[in-house]
């Protein structure tokens, strides 16, 4: 099979996928710098050397160049690869999902990672709000639509009553263990290290999280919060984290290598989200082996087996959140425990062979029912 992969963002979490897939089709990857730094600086060596990728540069939509790259893009991918088949991640791109919705001969898989913008979010809902017609479009020309859990299908669903519900296929995130090649050697984990990793928006929770925090200092005088990564909601909390000598703020943008210290340093993963689609830190946090504890909210619940390998606690709820944390914390036993049963979900449940044959099934799925239109 040749497939054409989009994946213009959510790089890293479709390398496993690309990979898989690499060992018996023929693949051509179209994504763009900002997506591939994501992934490393030496992104290419995460790709399987048989994959054609094209990795465009970032360009703002007003730039003709910007125009003219898509086009290509889309044209060596349809005419040039003579692809069976497309797989698109998601994007508000007005050019892209115009000429692709167009494009009816070619039967398409479209991921949805987040079905509307999160809570708070102003600057990308302006853009949704702007672009819907065209993602609204995309959605309903695609033969199959993938999420990335049944919370999010289900939100979908919500938010698109218009589409077939037998269409929207459910493929879990499998551990981003690209991120291993990057760990630099003898990074040894951090004891009571906990990592709140990412962007950091209104729906992430940190101001839940700190005040959390305040408990599990009290009673653990070695645990460490590091809140790593940069967003709009962060200055409300800047001052408040920098007056504690038990919390470390990376206030930037991480780099790939960095992640991997990041994730490698850390005991404990927490995501005190208040509202959430899926999550990529889970995948990374899995890809590590490090127990997470996550609310309530989402598809999250689906990625962490409670007590098993992490705990699920409800949204907004400081105490559970801390005693959640403290059990951790202070027992190692438990905390082992808890890493192997991580451990056995990435082998398991999560593993890239099983996620990838389901994708791959859907494929041919959308190759044998597809009629065949001209563009």
């Amino acid at each position: 099979m040749r497939i054409y992969y989009g994946a213009y963002w959510f790089l890293p979490a479709s390398v496993g996928f690309v990979n898989h897939l690499a060992r018996q089709h023929s693949l051509y990857l179209v994504t763009t710098r900002g997506a591939a730094m994501d992934v490393g600086a030496r992104w290419r060596e995460v790709i399987d050397p048989a994959v054609k990728v094209r990795c465009e540069t970032r360009i703002k939509l007003k730039n003709p160049r910007y125009w003219w790259h898509r086009a290509v893009g889309v044209w060596q991918g349809i005419s040039r690869f003579h692809c069976d088949v497309i797989h698109l991640q998601e994007v508000p791109d007005p050019l892209l999902l115009w000429m692709l919705v167009r494009v009816r001969k070619v039967p398409m898989v479209l991921t949805v990672h987040d079905p509307t913008p999160h809570l708070g979010e102003l600057g990308f809902l302006k853009y949704y709000n702007q672009r819907r017609p065209f993602i609204e479009a995309m959605r309903r020309r695609a033969e199959y639509i993938i999420t990335h859990g049944e919370d999010t299908r289900r939100q979908l669903l919500e938010a698109c009553p218009y589409l077939d519900a037998e269409r929207i296929c459910v493929i879990p995130h499998g551990p981003r263990d690209f991120y291993l090649r990057w760990q630099p050697h003898g990074t040894a984990e951090q004891q009571g290290a906990v990592l709140f990793f990412g962007r950091i928006n209104a729906y992430k929770g940190l101001g839940v999280l700190l005040e959390a925090w305040q408990k599990v200092e009290a009673r653990c005088p070695q645990a460490k919060l590091i809140i790593a990564g940069s967003g709009y909601d962060l200055p409300a909390y800047r001052e408040r984290i920098l007056g504690d000598p038990q919390c470390e703020l990376i206030d930037r943008f991480i780099p790939a290598e960095e992640v991997a210290s990041l994730f490698a340093r850390a005991s404990v993963v927490v995501l005190p989200y208040v509202e959430a689609t899926q999550s990529g830190v889970l995948a990374t946090a899995l890809a590590f082996g490090k127990p997470a504890v996550v609310t309530r909210v989402g598809s999250l619940p689906e990625m962490v087996e409670n007590g098993v390998s992490g705990f699920v606690v409800p949204p907004r709820d400081a105490d559970a959140l801390a005693e959640a944390l403290l059990a951790l914390l202070t027992d190692d036993n438990l905390r082992q425990r808890m890493a192997q049963g991580v451990r056995q979900l990435a082998q398991g449940k999560f593993h890239w062979q099983r996620l990838g044959n389901r994708l791959e099934q859907l494929f041919v799925q959308a190759t044998e029912s597809h009629p065949k239109h001209g563009i």
